[in-house]
């Protein structure tokens, strides 16, 4: 925010804080807020997972609520309260984090922004498996004349919420990572040795917690048949979560050796800089971290086309989108890409020459602008 004397205490009510895509992006920001001088606490109504050591060391409140139904969040909220009286400003991240986190701050009379990452509301579900959509749509069509300005990081998001009842200023803010910071952790991490992987062997990377939306059996069998022609193709898997199990099992019933399951880890970018070409072959994404993290260290990517996939593709000119569900498209450009080097390279290149519009400081700048305008009750324009 311009000017020395523009420091504010900014509180950002997110479910969890751990390394998942949005919880990343989260991160970033906050840390980004703190270098610029504002004061920053991050309370997660759930629980705190990863990501606290970094955080603390850079002067940020961290605070876990550990309420994880309706009832712990109604005992927890006047904890949340006193949180949100101390900010100048709340915003929330997250359903349904964007609901106890603004209404926090419509009863202690803070403006408040909220971040729309929905890969799609179809994959909100409630706490017994049915849609969440009419829910979340009712809230954000009842806490719009309270919210300064709804952030979302895809175009795609901005029907969507108008639909819903969405009537303030909706703002675009893409997901940005920390580029320079990625590329020195990049160069300190395991070499494909350390990882039993041979140097001369094609390999694809998914990061992604393991979920049927994320398709990592489709990796999977994808590399199986390509390995039928291109030779010793191998697949890693970083993350975790609820598929992983099964995807294990399918994975041992192929007799995958070639596939290495690595959980969660805390040196992604250097497991991109191994790989050829990093996947997402995704049925729902807002803007997903990990594809913007391969593209900015120069890995060429296979994405499909959800959310806002195919423009970052497209916009940096660092891989290939193929249609969502199409899982002969998406080994067909998997094999494209690992069966030419040079095109690889090409994209890589590409990916490195745009890196500077996906860079934190850019998205952070962004965001202090809408929370400036919010704190000092200025118009914000859409866009």
């Amino acid at each position: 925010m311009a000017g020395a004397s523009s420091r504010y205490r900014i509180l950002l009510v997110t479910n969890w804080i751990s390394w998942a895509g949005a919880e990343t992006q989260l991160a970033h920001l906050a840390l980004g807020l703190r270098r610029a001088g504002h004061s920053v606490t991050m309370v997660a109504t759930g629980s705190i997972s990863s990501g606290a050591d970094e955080l603390r060391a850079a002067g940020i409140e961290l605070a876990e609520l550990s309420a994880t139904n309706r009832w712990t969040k109604l005992r927890a909220f006047g904890r949340l309260m006193r949180f949100a009286r101390r900010a100048d400003l709340v915003h929330c991240t997250g359903w349904d984090a964007t609901l106890w986190g603004r209404l926090a701050a419509i009863v202690t009379r803070r403006p408040t922004v909220f971040t729309e990452h929905t890969p799609g509301r179809g994959l909100q579900e409630t706490r017994t498996g049915g849609s969440a959509s009419r829910v979340i749509g009712l809230h954000n069509r009842l806490l719009d004349r309270f919210t300064y300005a709804t952030i979302i990081v895809g175009e795609w998001q901005r029907a969507l919420l108008e639909a819903e009842g969405v009537r303030g200023p909706i703002v675009r803010i893409p997901n940005a990572v920390p580029v320079e910071e990625l590329r020195s952790q990049a160069e300190q991490g395991p070499s494909r040795d350390d990882l039993g992987i041979p140097e001369d062997s094609l390999l694809l990377v998914e990061v992604a917690r393991f979920a049927r939306q994320k398709g990592q059996a489709t990796v999977l069998r994808t590399v199986d048949s390509l390995r039928e022609r291109l030779g010793d193709v191998r697949v890693l898997f970083v993350g975790l979560g609820e598929t992983e199990a099964d995807v294990r099992a399918q994975a041992e019933a192929l007799g995958a050796d070639w596939a290495t399951f690595l959980g969660h880890r805390d040196d992604v970018p250097a497991l991109l800089r191994l790989a050829d070409v990093s996947v997402l072959p995704s049925t729902g994404e807002g803007l997903p971290m990990s594809l913007i993290e391969a593209i900015v260290l120069g890995t060429p990517v296979v994405g499909t086309d959800v959310g806002d996939v195919r423009w970052l593709i497209e916009s940096t000119g660092a891989g290939i989108c193929v249609p969502a569900g199409d899982e002969e498209s998406f080994e067909q450009a998997c094999g494209e890409l690992l069966a030419d080097a040079v095109l690889r390279e090409r994209l890589g290149k590409a990916g490195v020459a745009a890196a500077k519009d996906f860079d934190a400081p850019l998205m952070v700048e962004r965001y202090e602008q809408v929370f400036r305008a919010a704190i000092t009750a200025t118009p914000v324009a859409d866009g």
